[in-house]
């Protein structure tokens, strides 16, 4: 199989989401910001973040119990919200790799004749 290329600007928007999520995260974290700051920057890191929370954090919890006295608020947060956007962009990259390769495909199926799910 061959690997796909992403255009450089790809690359870097996909960067620049991320670093600007874990920096709104660390001064929604750090300062006392406005009230709409928090549940922005949770629904711009979703579902990412759900991922993150289920797939990760809830079986740690469960395998090392509550350990408490974590990182502060401002650091959690910022990791919190950077990890859920990089989660983001990975599912997008999954998203667009899947689509890619069904529609490579599709010609082959077509020329072939194979029959379509569903008829």
């Amino acid at each position: 199989m061959s690997r796909t290329r992403s255009p450089r600007g790809t690359r870097i928007a996909a960067a620049v989401y991320v670093a600007a999520m874990a920096a709104g995260g660390l001064v929604a974290g750090a300062a006392h910001a406005p009230s709409y700051a928090e549940p922005l920057l949770a629904w711009l890191s979703q579902p990412g973040l759900n991922v993150l929370y289920v797939f990760v954090l809830m079986p740690l919890a469960a395998l090392l119990g509550d350990v408490g006295g974590g990182v502060g608020d401002a650091a959690g947060r910022a990791l919190a919200c950077g990890l859920g956007a990089a989660v983001n962009v990975l599912l997008a990259r999954a998203v667009v790799c899947a689509v890619r390769a069904v529609a490579a495909d599709l010609p082959a199926c077509r020329k072939r004749g194979a029959p379509v799910l569903g008829q």
